[in-house]
């Protein structure tokens, strides 16, 4: 393992170890109000796909924070949703500080971390997150999720975004 690996799983280690075990979390049926989804967004289209999801279940009266990456260097336009790009990620692919504290101040019912190309720094801040049910797609790395997704289609958003309504729609009553 390089330096850079090291350094990132030290980081992510000690995020992992302020929180309680997934097993010791719990979350009632139905109450879930508050949700927060990260995700990739470079690109528009998956963008948009996110956005009418959030669409969907602020319709059932939830409340929805997004926030994604830009994979870019440059100055960022205006989303309609937080996003935080290149220059917010640290040498060895970690959020900086000003991220990771865009999360400390909310806590959450549920997570989707729709991170499809298991990007480090998405993954830290998923990790970071404090919500009382975390669900992921699949991941290389440690982590405190409540429960993984695993998909054939880990990289179409659309499938990803339909096996989630099904989970839902198993659990509550939207």
């Amino acid at each position: 393992m390089g330096l850079k690996e090291s350094a990132y799983n030290r980081a992510l280690t000690k995020i992992i170890n302020s929180f309680d075990s997934p097993e010791t979390r719990s979350l009632k049926i139905n109450p879930s109000k508050s949700y927060l989804i990260l995700f990739e967004g470079t690109e528009n289209d998956n963008r948009l796909k996110i956005q009418k999801f959030s669409q969907n279940l602020k319709g059932f009266g939830k409340t929805v924070k997004l926030l994604s990456y830009i994979d870019s260097k440059g100055e960022l336009m205006d989303f309609g949703m937080a996003v935080y790009n290149n220059k917010s990620v640290n040498w060895y692919e970690f959020p900086k500080k000003h991220i990771l504290q865009l999360l400390e101040s909310e806590s959450f019912d549920v997570l989707f971390n729709l991170n499809i190309e298991d990007k480090k720094h998405l993954h830290a801040l998923a990790c970071k997150a404090n919500a009382a049910f975390k669900l992921s797609l699949p991941t290389k790395y440690p982590h405190n999720f409540t429960l993984v997704l695993d998909t054939k289609e880990k990289e179409n958003i659309d499938k990803i975004i339909q096996e989630i309504n099904s989970c839902l729609d198993k659990i509550a009553d939207n």
